[in-house]
């Protein structure tokens, strides 16, 4: 009977180990969350009402400055966060139509590129032709372009920042980002 002593023993030394690392894992993945997503009880509080032209044109009672001994440098007044919101609220979204070109190297090469812009909308009145001088710009680059030049993460990002600086050269600046979708070399 000397001997089951030993077995049982090990078995339930690995049942606690099992317990313990459970634990931690448990704990390790909830603490991962926490970090990740933020307080949850923040996320449920709504928003902070920003006051109305007329609440914020007339003097505050009260009134504290934003910065003491900064001069108020740095500090973001509710107004500054309108003309950001009024900033984000003129960016729009553009998805381009599919282009499929051959490569320059292998000539067999072919690239299928889904892209989208972002652009500013109140700048670009007619969207549409920015749009086209913008996809002939991309199929006359693809063109240019290897199969060695378009492998892996390099090649995706440099592809990236190339046709993002391309179109905001063609659109005068009006062209925030080109957002690759898909892109399939064959």
């Amino acid at each position: 009977m000397a001997a089951a002593e030993p077995q049982s023993s090990s078995s339930g030394q690995l049942a606690l180990a099992l317990v313990v690392a459970t634990a931690l894992g448990a704990g390790g993945g909830g603490f991962l969350g926490f970090t990740l997503t933020g307080d949850p009880s923040a996320a449920a509080k709504p928003p902070a009402a920003e006051p109305s032209p007329l609440e914020s044109a007339g003097p505050k009672k009260n009134a504290e400055p934003a910065e003491k001994g900064h001069g108020g440098h740095g500090a973001a007044t509710p107004s500054e966060g309108a003309k950001e919101g009024a900033v984000a609220s003129k960016m729009k979204l553009k998805e381009l139509a599919p282009i499929v070109t051959n490569l320059a190297s292998p000539e067999t090469g072919w690239v299928r590129l889904q892209a989208s812009i972002v652009y500013d909308s109140q700048a670009v009145p007619q969207p549409d032709i920015l749009i086209s001088q913008i996809t002939a710009d991309i199929v006359a680059f693809l063109r240019t372009m290897t199969l060695a030049s378009l492998e892996g993460s390099d090649g995706l990002r440099r592809l990236h920042e190339d046709l993002t600086d391309r179109a905001a050269i063609r659109s005068e600046g009006h062209i925030q980002e080109v957002i690759i979708q898909a892109l399939v070399v064959q």
